[in-house]
């Protein structure tokens, strides 16, 4: 801690420059900044010895304030504190704590490949008002890579816009706090919940990745007796309230009521909580699923016979069999996009908190519900069952912790559980016109909702008849028969791109053999190393300019982190060699994963088109 006695030489405000800064935050980020009538008796600004500014805080510590950076020269101590950043020389995205005065952040942005991004997490509005009075930010507030969060709106909407950054680029991530802040319990929460995307991304890719692509061919060659939510969302009532059904241990202790609110609610169970709903004989309206490893027994029971399930493009492909006609998709991507077209409104980076609760939560979303209700939404642990049906599949093996209950009380929870409700809590705060109850009787709070028993809901909220099975008939399916043929050529050039990378990535991996040791033993500036770069970039960009790259580095790629970088950094020789190791040891290994891609998509292919056929048969 920085703590002052001195008295240096003041510095006036300049309301000109606050003025100008206010005008430009409110211009990019919609927000009235406001200024404390208090703010000089908290703060105080005087100048360095280099003329840079350098702020206190009043009356931090007994009878001292405490003092924010150098007094010496403060960009100069700034830049020697970024130097001890441990930071990979890959793309980052990092979050901060603490404006300060810009000089840490503007040191960190310097230091820093020009890739990467900076979420900058202000815990006091009134000091970085406060500072805009002595300094021109317009650089800071309106450069693209920099996103500030000052108010308390703002800082709501951090973790929402982090992980929409990390799904989609998937960086590096790091937390780092500006030098005098304390530790703040908001931030500390934003960390680990980004801590726990990159971990479940990472793990996904590895374990999951390819299985999911696998169901993902499988529906785009099946279409043609399929439904998309957005046909769905045009034919919901406006008013409709939505009830989430979960399968967490709570859903005993109410599950009878929604025989009372069927008829009154959108009833949408999730996938396992229909072994329960079945033993109580209650029909939701529809199922939710996602999962491409989870088995279809969860949903082969008696009450979802002739229900439809609203599903991920990935859902398991015996589930998919399942409910062959009654499939309604939805999270469809940039590549269901190109294959099925604008119809089914591309969802890229959608944060659904890693579960199936999330998955409907953000079906209430585009459906534009306007009240959800929670059900079965424990989040936690009810004398040991961590799930109403009771079965042993999904046993959580991480630490367990005590978490803030509904009732007031504490709950036994995991890190996983805990992550599924940061989702919750990040959503309900980014919909500050939905309602959301939650009526699980039962486990984790969840901050933002309002705390009911099902049994009110059913008196108070779901009070109005709708006719659910009206909506679902006539639905139009996907695709017709020559929508489909153009899925099949679109998958045709597919299987030609594929060619093509693998072929380039043989060329690029010569040609970082040749740069790596132009890097070890002469200069990576030098002309031979340029001409052979231009022909890389050359090859580079051909792969980059196909769908099915982007497609293979989100699902087929095993170990996300090998990918290397859109741009190579070698600004020197110590920048290129691992560069350039690593990327001949990505590219020596691409040709395989096209072709096993390739055989693939030509199965699910040829699939489709038996299946095709043998419908043409049966209209016949």
């Amino acid at each position: 801690m920085a703590a002052d006695k001195m008295q240096r030489t003041a510095i006036i405000k300049d309301e000109k420059i606050r003025e100008k800064n206010f005008e430009l935050y409110k211009q990019r980020y919609g927000e009235e900044l406001t200024i404390n009538p208090d703010e000089d008796k908290k703060y105080r600004m005087e100048e360095a010895d280099d003329g840079e500014i350098v702020l206190y805080i009043r009356d931090a510590v007994p009878g001292q304030d405490l003092r924010l950076n150098s007094i010496y020269n403060p960009s100069y101590e700034a830049a020697r504190w970024a130097e001890k950043q441990e930071i990979l020389n890959r793309r980052t995205t990092l979050a901060i704590l603490g404006f300060s005065t810009s000089v840490f952040i503007r040191a960190l942005f310097k230091k820093l490949r020009p890739d990467s991004m900076f979420f900058v997490f202000e815990p006091l509005e009134d000091l970085f008002s406060f500072v805009c009075a002595f300094a021109d930010l317009s650089d800071i507030i309106m450069e693209p890579r920099i996103k500030l969060y000052v108010t308390d709106n703002q800082r709501k909407n951090i973790s929402n816009d982090m992980v929409h950054d990390l799904a989609t680029f998937r960086p590096e991530s790091k937390g780092i706090i500006t030098p005098f802040y304390s530790e703040n319990e908001a931030f500390t929460k934003v960390c680990a919940e980004m801590e726990n995307v990159m971990a479940s991304t990472a793990c996904y890719q590895q374990d999951r990745g390819r299985n999911a692509l696998r169901c993902r061919m499988y529906a785009w060659n099946h279409m043609r007796n399929a439904h998309i939510l957005a046909d769905l969302r045009d034919r919901i009532p406006k008013d409709i309230p939505l009830i989430i059904v979960s399968a967490g241990p709570s859903l005993r202790k109410n599950v009878e009521v929604l025989k009372k609110i069927k008829g009154h609610a959108f009833i949408l169970a999730t996938d396992r909580a229909l072994i329960v709903l079945d033993e109580y004989d209650v029909t939701p309206d529809a199922i939710i699923s996602l999962d491409a490893e989870k088995s279809p027994d969860f949903m082969n029971v008696k009450v979802a016979r002739d229900i439809p399930v609203i599903c991920s493009y990935q859902l398991n492909i015996d589930s998919q069999k399942l409910f062959y006609d009654r499939r309604i998709f939805y999270h469809a991507l940039g590549y269901e996009y190109d294959l099925i077209g604008p119809k089914v409104e591309a969802q890229n980076g959608l944060d659904q908190g890693g579960n199936v609760s999330g998955g409907a939560f953000t079906v209430c979303e585009f459906l534009d519900i306007k009240t959800v209700i929670l059900i079965g939404q424990d989040l936690a642990f009810l004398n040991g069952m961590h799930h109403a049906d009771k079965r042993s599949d999904g046993t959580p093996t991480g630490k367990t912790r005590e978490i803030p209950g509904i009732d007031g009380g504490t709950v036994v929870s995991n890190d996983m559980w805990i992550g599924f409700r940061d989702f919750f809590e990040r959503r309900i705060a980014a919909n500050p016109d939905m309602r959301v109850i939650d009526a699980t009787e039962g486990g984790a709070f969840i901050e933002g909702t309002e705390i009911m028993t099902l049994a009110e809901v059913a008196d108070t909220v779901c009070t109005k008849e709708y006719n659910l099975q009206k909506i679902f008939d006539d639905l139009p399916f996907a695709q017709d028969d020559k929508e489909y043929e153009e899925t099949l050529k679109c998958e045709d050039q597919w299987l030609k791109d594929l060619d093509m990378i693998a072929k380039n990535s043989e060329e690029i991996e010569v040609l970082c053999r040749q740069l790596l040791r132009i890097s070890k033993y002469q200069n990576i500036d030098d002309a031979a190393a340029a001409k052979k770069l231009n022909k890389m970039d050359k090859l580079r960009l051909e792969i980059y300019g196909t769908r099915i790259n982007t497609l293979m580095e989100e699902f087929w790629i095993e170990d996300l982190y090998s990918i290397p970088d859109y741009t190579f950094m070698v600004r020197n020789n110590e920048e290129a060699i691992p560069v350039f190791e690593s990327a001949m040891k990505f590219y020596g290994k691409y040709p395989e994963d096209c072709m096993s891609l390739k055989k693939e998509l030509q199965e699910a292919i040829a699939r489709g088109k038996e299946d095709f056929e043998k419908e043409k048969e049966a209209e016949r």
